[in-house]
């Protein structure tokens, strides 16, 4: 759903379980008011907002459920009030549009909000539907849709200018290059080594094809655990392809990075998924030559991880 990267289903489930007590309240308020006639709405709202929270735990195929039960059980309420009372009408108006962009997301809350204007506007009892409650309607629905406009350019601008992959802990493909040339560079000016390991993840595929995507991300998830747990801090691992990563080791000559290459493998070799067994790997180590440009050393990488990927064996 389009927030439960921002709000866990429990917060979910809590708000709606609050709210069902606040209607116990409310029904309980009217029973010791003596006004017993209007005891039976809140009391069903009630019970709608607890299912709504059950709803909300039970599975994510019933969250937008959820939601919509909730909605339908503030407009209700809303309606009910705005059809009694002469007071604080303003107030009124401005709740269903809010709640509407608060519970949906921001399309079908608009048009939502546009559909039923007109029965909003036309429901308070003293029949006085100005042109400052519908300024004032429109308002909040314009105000309203401003808050997840803005959220949805932050989070497009912070996925834009995110160095990590989407779905792993590694750098995605630009910023690994970035790092490469920083690294390469500064080995080339002050005369330190440099060695990349170029590792590819033939079960990769396979784990997509027969067990689906879950598993495909199990597998990276757990790949860069044990290669962020087996190199140093600052060492640098990125992913380059699907299923090719370069790790950059910064001040280590060839015969380092076979000594880090063979703790990887036998790292990955005692990590063992039930789908699949031991993560299968196949890692070859790369350093610059003497007075190798930077493109060539690249080009020696692409190389590399193609021979890889393309190996049987």
């Amino acid at each position: 759903m389009h927030d439960e990267k921002l709000w866990p289903s429990r917060l979910f489930a809590l708000i709606y379980a609050v709210g069902a007590l606040l209607m116990l309240g409310y029904a309980a308020w009217h029973y010791l008011m003596g006004d017993f006639l209007r005891i039976l709405l809140p009391a069903v709202l009630a019970l709608l907002l607890l299912s709504a929270a059950l709803l909300r735990l039970a599975s994510q195929r019933y969250q937008r459920l959820s939601s919509y039960l909730v909605l339908i059980s503030s407009y209700l309420l809303l309606a009910v009030e705005l059809d009694q009372t002469t007071q604080g009408t303003a107030l009124w108006i401005g709740l269903p549009p809010l709640l509407a962009l608060l519970l949906l997301p921001l399309g079908p809350a608009m048009l939502l909000n546009l559909i039923l204007a007109p029965l909003w506007l036309a429901l308070p009892a003293d029949d006085q539907v100005t042109q400052n409650m519908a300024f004032t309607y429109l308002a909040v629905i314009v105000l309203g849709a401003l808050a997840p406009l803005e959220q949805r350019r932050q989070r497009a601008l912070l996925e834009a200018t995110d160095p990590m992959d989407s779905e792993c802990q590694a750098l995605n493909a630009p910023a690994i290059q970035e790092h490469l040339d920083s690294e390469f560079a500064r080995a080339t000016l002050l005369q330190r080594r440099l060695s990349v390991l170029v590792v590819h993840l033939p079960q990769l595929e396979m784990a997509h094809e027969q067990f689906g995507s879950r598993l495909r991300l199990e597998l990276l998830q757990r790949f860069c655990r044990v290669a962020h747990h087996t190199c140093r801090a600052h060492d640098s691992l990125g992913r380059i392809r699907p299923s090719l990563f370069w790790l950059l080791l910064p001040d280590t000559g060839e015969t380092g990075a076979l000594m880090v290459r063979h703790r990887l493998l036998y790292a990955l070799d005692a990590t063992v998924l039930a789908e699949t067994g031991a993560i299968a790997s196949r890692i070859a180590v790369c350093s610059p030559y003497p007075n190798e440009t930077r493109a060539t050393f690249e080009q020696r990488l692409q190389i590399k991880g193609q021979a890889l990927m393309e190996s049987t064996h």
